[in-house]
Parts: C-alpha cells; structure tokens; sequence
C-alpha cells in the first residue's frame, strides 16, 4: 500500500508544479513611461486631433467635451514594454485606458491585438489629449489570453 501512495502523491505533487509553472510561465512583465508636451506648441497635430475626435475614430473617448483652444489641453505619449518570460505567448491584447479627470480622450493607440511571443518583448503606445496636470495618473489595463485563459495586468502611467 506505501508504494501506491508514494505514487499517488508523487502524481499530486507533479499536477500541481506543472499547473504552477502554467500561470507562472504566461505572465506579463510591464514597465511605462510618458512624455507630455502643450498641445498649442503642435497645432496641426491638435487640429489632426479634433478631427479624429469629431468623426468618433478615436480608440477611446473619455470625455464628452467640446474641444476648445489648443492652449487648454496638453498630449500625453505613452509606451509601454510588455515583456514575456514565460513559455507560453500571450495573445490578443487589449488596451483600456483609466483616465485621468481632464482626460479628453485616447485619439492613437498602436499595439492593440497584437500578440508578444513567449521568451520576448513588445511595445505598446498611445497618446492621450488631456485637461489634465501634466503629472496625473492613469490606470491602463491590458487583458491578454494565455491558451484561451483571460489574464489581466495593470500598469500605472
């Protein structure tokens, strides 16, 4: 009877460490940084903006405002490095973006859908219009799936 549950539990300890290594070896390291800029120092780049805010192709919109004089806003870029150590990719990702108050709206956002292979890196970026200080916090969630498993991180730019 001892050797049977020697294996049985040998079995047990094997399931657990491969179901560890599992949701271990599809996590997503993240690191961000911003760079802001007056949006009246780029006038054609904000009136590129209003445009993209007012025929609603913007990826998100989170304010309902009327824009006004470029003066009052400020462009936010962000990039953020999502690296995989694990096994397993991560794939469709998607980017949500928290905002700020004074957060007009997330008017460009390149890495949307994109996968990050295992054992590598990707890059993320998008570029905000804002009311906000130039110092404000936002909260970006990017939810990914690991073999069909939603997985979420958070990351603080």
């Amino acid at each position: 009877m001892k050797p049977l549950n020697f294996i049985l539990c040998l079995i047990l300890v094997l399931m657990l460490a491969f179901a560890a290594f599992f949701f271990a070896g599809g996590t997503l390291a993240t690191s961000a940084s911003s760079i802001t800029a007056a949006a009246a120092d780029y006038p054609e780049a904000f009136d590129s903006i209003r445009g993209v805010i007012s025929t609603n192709s913007a990826p998100q919109l989170l304010s309902s405002e009327a824009l006004g004089d470029a003066s009052d806003y400020t462009l936010v870029d962000v990039n953020i490095t999502l690296s995989n150590r694990g096994i397993f990719d991560a794939e469709w990702l998607n980017i949500q973006v928290e905002g700020a108050p004074g957060d007009v709206a997330v008017y460009s956002l390149t890495g949307d859908g994109l996968d990050v292979p295992a054992r590598s890196s990707a890059q993320v970026n998008l570029k905000l219009l804002t009311r906000a200080p130039a110092d404000a916090t936002r909260q970006i969630t990017i939810q990914y799936y690991v073999y069909g498993i939603s997985r979420s991180v958070h990351v603080t730019a």
